[in-house]
């Protein structure tokens, strides 16, 4: 049988290329998955656009990116899951477009001695305020209790009073810091007579992230998972482009990322299906108190300590207690619109009634095919998960297997027709078909993929022609699936 090949027929320099084809039916590899952050960092970090460097604790973070930075804070996040994770940053230029502010106005004199608190970055600050204070020095207050906050370096903003306005600014400067401001809330039930007014839309952030020339320095290593700052549809497609670029089989630096959104459900799923990619998932989480970037980033490194050992782990209702929920009950995922991300390409960020966040199911963004039909193929992260892992098997086994002694490489030849011996030292289309069954029988044992040969017999699936100096070869992998839904019906019947 011929099998077609998936780089050129001119190709003349000797490689071993796996290709991971997604979507035909129904990624990992590394000892040591690595995961890198994609995020701004500021003017009082050291390091400066463009750099990759490896992250270790979040201090280093810290002066790498500076304090509060969202690259910082990704970083920090992910070493604090996860102990021992390859966490490397890529610093991405800010927009240097404007700042968002939101506003505390104070109004009034206190009427008694009373306490004001506001929540910023999921951190809170209480004031106390007593008996007789002017607006003006109530607000001063506030901003020095804020400053004094033992985290307010890592918060994403800087407070400023003036004339009884506290101003709360963003360390960038760029569309996407409007959802620092906006999940800022306060609470003024124990002030006295005096009023606090927040407005969380002071000023919008503007201006557009570009994550051309960070994903360009990063082509030259494979990662496991590429965490984005970015939630747009221009830098997603940017992120999708180059893992699709990267996961062929001549550069074989295969991964998937990872995005967040705090938008609308609504909107969550426009993004979603509008970028409908195999190697890209979004997590959708509105309303929560901490920033969908930091979320990306801890779940990412949940998922680099998960899969390195079974890169086919089925999610199912995973915990993420670190995960800062939502203010209000009113405000968690209903079932319904669980279901509904589920069955859009969002992974949802649900609450349980303990008020811990979960992640019901890891999903790709993938939903339907070309035509808007569903298609849910590509459905588990593990459906790329453990194609990339066992593509990385092939690349290692391959390159050494069918080698003489480094430097020589086997002759290549044709099956016999008559039955006769194959020389030792000789590779044949049915010697990388017996190899390929017992990759398959490998990775069942492994609890990566179903059983090879029944009741569907996919070692029959596995073919290898020859043409010339190469051998075209192509395995399915049946990735098993996790057990995630269980229908009983439970009936009464007369004694």
């Amino acid at each position: 049988m011929a099998v077609s090949p998936q780089f050129p027929a001119t190709q003349k320099t000797p490689v071993t290329g796996v290709s991971v084809i997604l979507g035909t039916g129904g990624s990992a590899g590394a000892a040591v998955p690595k995961v890198l952050m994609i995020g701004v960092g500021l003017a009082a970090g050291s390091k400066t656009a463009g750099d990759i460097d490896l992250v270790s604790t979040g201090s280093e973070a810290d002066d790498f990116y500076g304090a509060g930075s969202s690259l910082a804070r990704m970083c920090r996040r992910a070493i604090e899951e996860q102990k021992g994770a390859q966490i490397y940053g890529g610093f991405m230029a800010d927009a240097a477009g404007t700042a968002a502010q939101a506003t505390i106005t104070f109004a009034g004199t206190a009427g008694a001695d009373s306490t004001y608190e506001v929540t910023i970055a999921g951190w809170t600050v209480t004031v106390s305020i007593p008996d007789t204070t002017p607006n003006t020095t109530a607000a001063t207050l506030t901003d020095t209790a804020i400053k004094a906050h033992p985290f307010y370096a890592q918060m994403p903003i800087t407070s400023a009073a003036s004339t009884g306005v506290v101003t709360l600014t963003t360390k960038e400067a760029n569309v996407e810091t409007t959802t620092q401001v906006t999940n800022i809330w306060q609470d003024t039930s124990n002030l006295d007579t005096q009023t606090a007014t927040l407005n969380t839309g002071a000023t919008a952030g503007a201006g557009s992230l570009d994550m051309t020339t960070i994903l360009g320095n990063a082509a030259t290593t494979r990662y496991n998972y590429i965490v984005t700052r970015c939630s747009d549809a221009t830098n997603l497609g940017l992120l999708e482009g180059h893992l699709d670029t990267y996961a062929g089989p001549l550069q074989m630096k295969n991964g998937q990322g990872l995005a967040g959104s705090m938008d609308t459900p609504a909107n969550q799923i426009t993004l979603a299906t509008g970028l409908n990619a195999f190697r890209v998932s979004i997590l959708g989480m509105e309303l929560f108190q901490e920033q969908h970037y930091e979320a990306a980033a801890g779940w990412a490194a949940h998922r680099q300590f998960e899969e390195a050992t079974d890169p086919g782990a089925p999610y199912k209702n995973y915990p993420m207690g670190s995960i800062k929920t939502p203010r209000l009950a009113t405000q968690y995922m209903t079932d319904t619109e669980i279901e509904s991300a589920l069955n859009n390409g969002i992974t949802p960020v649900a609450v349980d009634s303990g008020g811990q966040a979960y992640i019901p199911r890891s999903i790709t963004s993938h939903s339907q095919t070309t035509l808007g039909a569903p298609d849910f193929s590509v459905f588990d992260t593990a459906n790329v998960s453990v194609p990339d892992a066992a593509a990385f098997d092939i690349l290692s086994d391959f390159e050494t297997r069918y080698m003489k002694k480094p430097g020589i490489a086997f002759k290549i030849m044709d099956d016999p027709t008559d039955g006769s011996r194959i020389p030792s030292f000789v590779v044949t289309p049915n010697t990388v078909v017996r190899d390929l069954w017992g990759w398959l029988d490998t990775w069942y044992d492994r609890l990566w993929i179903v059983n090879p040969e029944s009741p569907i017999d996919y070692k029959a699936q596995v073919a290898a022609s020859r043409s010339g100096d190469r051998i075209n070869a192509q395995c399915p992998i049946p990735v098993a699936q996790g057990a995630m839904i269980f229908d009983v019906a439970l009936y009464q019947t007369a004694a």
